[in-house]
């Protein structure tokens, strides 16, 4: 019977105690602290582990390889109905969908949460947020969904979700899309699923890939240090529906030409790029040369996959970012 939900701390704000400045030390608490801390209860059995104990700017390529296979190895559990994964939210959304881009759990749930205010602060969502995400991933509904979000008492794909404030507790939000559902008290209710992207297994160690970020007259000499100092792979973060500067073309011309993988993605919040203009720098001319379209990822997201697919065994080719 499938009555277990495994936590899986990696630290962050809704793990944290102040010091003697009166600023918050992110990953303070273990995950059996933070659990007492927060008094959380659940109506069937919790496991904890605390697998890291770091703000989320911390994290690494290698830990995320390593949360993977702890994810791995709790799943083929029977008696494991989801996992919860806690952690920092800066960068709660490219764990998110790491792990939704690396494994295929068809029985078991998996939801990553986090907390925008310590759990020490008046109001603070560190309680509420991790409460729902166990509730979530001991329901039903969410098995099979793939890596989702819990925040707020919404429910967010991996796919889709970004971090949309600083600050406030509504702090992620599908933009475009949506939330997948919600949590209202008791209820867990799911109104509609994402169509998932295949999932890539990665290799044993995630390769360097650098994102550049597009700026009106922005130079190509940031592009071209990069590809010198030795990146394995390119995500140009692109203005509207995918465009670079003109000075852009040649220099990703000669980084492609010398088999460094490119792949074009929009910085808008929301809405797929498109080769819809014939221009110097648009989309239509990058892939003429070669680039890849990340098509409704955003450039973290996408350089994620291109990561995870170098690193393995899985072509390099425009099927993967489908």
């Amino acid at each position: 019977m499938k009555n277990t939900v495994v936590l899986i701390s990696l630290g962050g704000t809704i793990a944290s105690l102040p010091d003697s400045s009166g600023r918050a030390v992110a990953g303070a608490l273990s995950g059996k602290e933070l659990m007492d801390t927060l008094k959380i209860e659940s109506d069937g059995q919790v496991e904890v582990i605390t697998l890291f104990q770091k703000p989320s700017n911390a994290l690494t390529t290698s830990d995320l390889l390593q949360l993977r296979t702890l994810c791995l190895e709790q799943a083929e559990r029977p008696e494991v109905a989801g996992l919860v994964v806690s952690q920092g939210t800066d960068t709660l959304e490219d764990t998110a969908y790491f792990l939704d881009t690396t494994l295929a759990l068809t029985d078991t749930a998996l939801v990553v949460t986090g907390a925008q205010r310590v759990p020490y602060a008046p109001g603070s969502d560190a309680g509420p947020n991790l409460r729902d995400a166990i509730k979530v991933a001991g329901s039903t509904e969410a098995r099979g969904a793939g890596t989702v979000v819990v925040f707020n008492e919404e429910i967010h794909s991996a796919a889709s979700v970004r971090k949309v404030s600083s600050y406030q507790l509504n702090g992620f939000a599908s933009p475009g899309v949506g939330p997948l559902g919600f949590v209202d008290g008791d209820e867990v209710r799911l109104n509609h699923r994402l169509q998932r992207s295949s999932t890539i297994v990665p290799g044993e160690q995630l390769p360097r890939v650098d994102i550049l970020p597009v700026a009106i007259d922005a130079s190509p000499a940031l592009l071209e240090a990069s590809v010198a100092s030795g990146t394995q792979g390119l995500v140009l973060d692109a203005i509207g529906r995918g465009h670079i500067p003109p000075s852009w073309i040649e220099p990703l011309g000669n980084a492609i030409s010398r088999g460094i993988p490119v792949v074009v993605a929009s910085s808008t919040h929301w809405g797929r790029i498109a080769e819809v203009y014939e221009y110097p720098g648009s989309l239509a001319e990058q892939v003429s040369l070669g680039a890849l379209k990340a098509n409704h990822l955003n450039a973290r997201k996408a350089r994620l996959r291109l990561m995870c697919a170098l690193s393995g065994n899985t072509p390099i080719e425009q099927s993967i970012f489908a």
